[in-house]
């Protein structure tokens, strides 16, 4: 296993050239490491600490589903910025995240006795490429902070029933590749307000989200776009309307006899 190759090679290596080592080499060498593995070597000396924080961290998930998951992130914000992946999930029994903006105000009274936990510190992260938000009530209302992350490449949300956020917030992640959105009651907004990532969105899917609105006809000019579905939301268009040098990317057949799979005013595609 990993653990045990660093420990054999700690055994190994000459105490005099580890010590020689440039922060910038044992930050490589930590970049071969999942982050739980680097959290603990980090904790060798000073030299490390210092290597870890600029540690590029390999995509490797990290799943925030508890107490002590949680604790662990938080301390990894300082000590190991550079995360790229993270997975956040319910804090667990009698915990929740800090209220937001605009909560609900029934689900705000029923949980005030559980212990609040700040999820605006995943803000540290500015490396992160790949961010999964999902299930359960621990999230409630808006929350602006985790809508900037400037490289972020892949988003998921599903499940989160009390999330309130809008499309347009989407603008905070210029090179999103991938939108993967199911069962979020509260998500709101214009299908067309994606355009402004239209240089880089590859792949769109929201599933079960009915305040969702617009025509899918606004992404057309997307040049990236290959996966479009829309399945459950108020999306409205006819695939008819595709011309030749609409969803330039997909290889869709633009027929109209092709129609059939294109149910009512419910919009699902691979293109």
């Amino acid at each position: 296993t990993r653990p045990q190759a660093a420990a054999a090679a700690d055994e190994e290596a000459d105490p005099a050239i580890v010590k020689q080592l440039d922060d910038n080499v044992i930050a490589i060498i930590f970049g071969c490491f999942p982050p739980e593995d680097t959290m603990r070597m980090r904790c060798v000396c000073k030299k490390w600490r210092e290597a870890a924080k600029t540690t590029i961290v390999p995509m490797a998930d990290f799943s925030v589903n508890s107490v002590l998951n949680y604790r662990a992130m938080a301390t990894m914000t300082t000590a190991l910025p550079n995360l790229m992946q993270l997975s956040i999930g319910g804090p667990g029994l009698f915990h929740k995240y800090i209220d937001g903006e605009d909560p609900d105000e029934e689900l705000a009274a029923e949980t005030a006795t559980y212990t609040p936990l700040d999820i605006d510190v995943i803000s540290n992260f500015r490396k992160l490429r790949r961010l999964n938000i999902h299930g359960g009530y621990g999230l409630n209302g808006r929350y602006p902070t985790l809508f900037n992350f400037p490289l972020l490449e892949k988003l998921r949300i599903s499940l989160c029933c009390n999330f309130k956020w809008e499309l347009e917030m989407l603008s905070g992640f210029p090179l999103l590749r991938e939108l993967n959105v199911k069962y979020n009651r509260f998500l709101r907004g214009d299908i067309g307000s994606l355009n402004v990532l239209k240089h880089t969105l590859e792949k769109v899917k929201i599933f079960d989200c009915n305040n969702v609105k617009g025509d899918f006809m606004d992404l057309a000019d997307c040049p990236r776009l290959t996966v479009l579905n829309l399945d459950h939301t108020s999306v409205t268009g006819d695939v008819r309307d595709i011309g030749e040098n609409d969803f330039p990317t997909s290889g869709i057949y633009r027929s109209p006899k092709d129609c059939n799979w294109w149910q009512g005013l419910s919009v699902s595609a691979h293109l």
